[in-house]
Order: structure tokens, then sequence, then C-alpha cells
């Protein structure tokens, strides 16, 4: 290797050449960013960010109050208080995968706050809720999946 006047004495090897010389390894910079690594992986990651961002539409839609339903006004102001609180952690989980780096203690405490705020719809027989639910499965296996492979 070509030791030069640049930043500690390596030019032209950038920051994880330096970074060895200085003890650090490149894999631990790699492994401590939570970048994605391979088209594979980036391709995961945005099919993640993708269902996420469905699942955030969807609560969105479902703060609409059907024209035709019985809800008292009391029911409707909590319909659109759960789904907007879904809505918003749906965001966060989306905005944590909608870079390479992949904010991944924001992802796992948003998903755990959509969790909470979803168990009172759980047991809805509605199939919209039952769809939603199915696509929180999904995405939670994506997600999962793309831990494993790809941090």
């Amino acid at each position: 290797m070509a030791r030069g006047h640049g930043r500690n004495g390596w030019r032209g090897f950038g920051v994880a050449a330096a970074s060895v010389a200085r003890g650090v390894p490149t894999l631990l910079l790699v492994a401590l960013a939570g970048a994605c690594h391979d088209s594979e992986c980036e391709a995961a990651r945005l099919e993640v960010a993708r269902t996420w961002e469905t699942l955030r539409d969807t609560a969105t839609s479902r703060k609409q109050i059907p024209e035709a339903s019985n809800l008292t006004q009391e029911q409707q102001q909590e319909r659109i208080r759960v789904w907007t609180t879904i809505e918003e952690r749906a965001e966060l989980v989306h905005s944590s995968f909608s870079t390479t780096q992949v904010t991944w203690p924001s992802a796992d405490k948003a998903r755990a706050d959509l969790g909470e705020a979803f168990k009172p719809l759980a047991a809805n027989d509605d199939p919209m809720t039952k769809g939603f639910a199915l696509t929180l499965g999904e995405a939670d296996k994506k997600v999962a999946d793309f831990r494993k492979t790809c941090r």
C-alpha cells in the first residue's frame, strides 16, 4: 500500500484504510453503520420500506369513518386516535428503512408501539382490519428475514 501525505498518512484509500491503520477493522465499521452491503440486501430493504409504506397508507385510510356507520362521537374519536397512532408508528418504521442506513432501534420501538396500539383491534372481524393484520404479519416476516441476512 502506498503511504502518502493524506490524513493519517493514507492517501487514496479512504476511511476504511485509515480506520484499519488505526486498528478499527473495516468489517466492524460496516456492521456498526448498519448499511446494506449488496444488491440483494438493498432490494430486500426497499421491499421492507414499501411494505411499511403500504401499512401507513392503509392506516391513513382506516381513519375515515364510513358514511353509514352507527358510531357515536366518542367511538369515532377513538377510531381516529387509534388509527392515527398506528399510521404515525408505521411511518416511523417506514422511515427507518427508507435509506441504506437502517435505524434498527427506531424501527423496533415504533413497531412495538404500533403493536400496542393495534391490540384492541386485533380481534376485530372487519375484513379490512383482518387484512391489515395479515399485512402486518408479512411486514414483520420481511423485517425478520432482512435482519437475519443483511444486518
